[in-house]
């Protein structure tokens, strides 16, 4: 399957790039997902998308620089990006760290899977944002 639209995912974690783009093979889903591994670099992919912004972004919570709760509210509080759908995956189920995410505007929140099979069902997940 070939989705156009692009996905913008930051996260400084390198093996959880790594799954994704395995599990994305593994699905033969061809996405094209940009990585990046903070939210000030969120925030500077963004500024140079001149024609079409990503369909998704996809935050870590734990990130240096600009967390992912950081990255999320600073996205919802501005115009030009408050529409794109935010999606959280992070190793955190802490329920105070997910009553805050939806409370900012996340539109999904995962926490990271361990095995290829269920990085494919989180990614199975992004689809309805990206098709």
């Amino acid at each position: 399957m070939i989705y156009s639209k692009k996905i913008l995912y930051a996260d400084d974690d390198l093996d959880d790039k790594t799954w994704i783009s395995e599990a994305t093979e593994m699905l033969n889903y061809r996405l094209d997902i940009d990585f990046v591994e903070n939210g000030r670099q969120v925030f500077e992919y963004l500024e140079k998308q001149l024609e079409e912004m990503p369909a998704l972004i996809v935050l870590d919570l734990n990130m240096p620089e600009l967390d992912g709760r950081q990255t999320l509210k600073k996205l919802k509080l501005n115009n030009k990006y408050k529409n794109i759908p935010v999606v959280i995956v992070t190793t955190s189920s802490n329920k105070v760290d997910v009553e805050i995410c939806n409370r900012l505007g996340a539109s999904l929140y995962l926490v990271k899977p361990d095995s290829h099979a269920e990085w494919q069902l989180i990614i199975k997940q992004f689809v309805p944002y990206i098709s």
